[in-house]
């Protein structure tokens, strides 16, 4: 019997549904449908042979073994972009330089402006609302 691989995809659609307790507002931040979040899960569920998720009419917990995996699962998820960083080239860092109005600046932007962070942490951003 050969053990099961952790596929980082399928870790990270249950890092969502555990930290949002609900797989559509999983699907909303991974951008997927509830249905593939949902699909994704029952792999994970199927590969682990274990259930992850107690479901119910107001959402999702985890089970024990849910609580269990949470744990790893960061730990993975932290590794592999540590070693994707590690060995990355070094890029140049750069500012980029937004306007935006008001409303734009204090609700729409943010959100976007954690993410782009995330992924472009050697680019700094600067911007003006007005």
């Amino acid at each position: 019997m050969t053990a099961a691989d952790l596929d980082p995809d399928l870790l990270k659609a249950f890092l969502a549904v555990a930290e949002h307790r609900s797989f559509t507002r999983a699907a909303t931040i991974l951008n997927r449908t509830q249905s593939a979040v949902s699909v994704q899960i029952k792999r994970l569920e199927d590969r682990l042979d274990v259930r992850l998720f107690h479901r119910t009419r107001s959402g999702v917990a985890l089970s024990a073994a849910g609580q269990e995996l949470l744990v790893y699962a960061k730990r993975l998820l932290d590794l592999n972009a540590e070693a994707v960083d590690a060995l990355r080239p070094r890029r140049r860092e750069a500012v980029v330089r937004l306007g935006a109005m008001d409303d734009y600046g204090t609700i729409v932007i943010p959100p976007l402006l954690a993410y782009f962070a995330r992924s472009y942490p050697e680019i700094r951003v600067e911007i003006d609302t007005g």
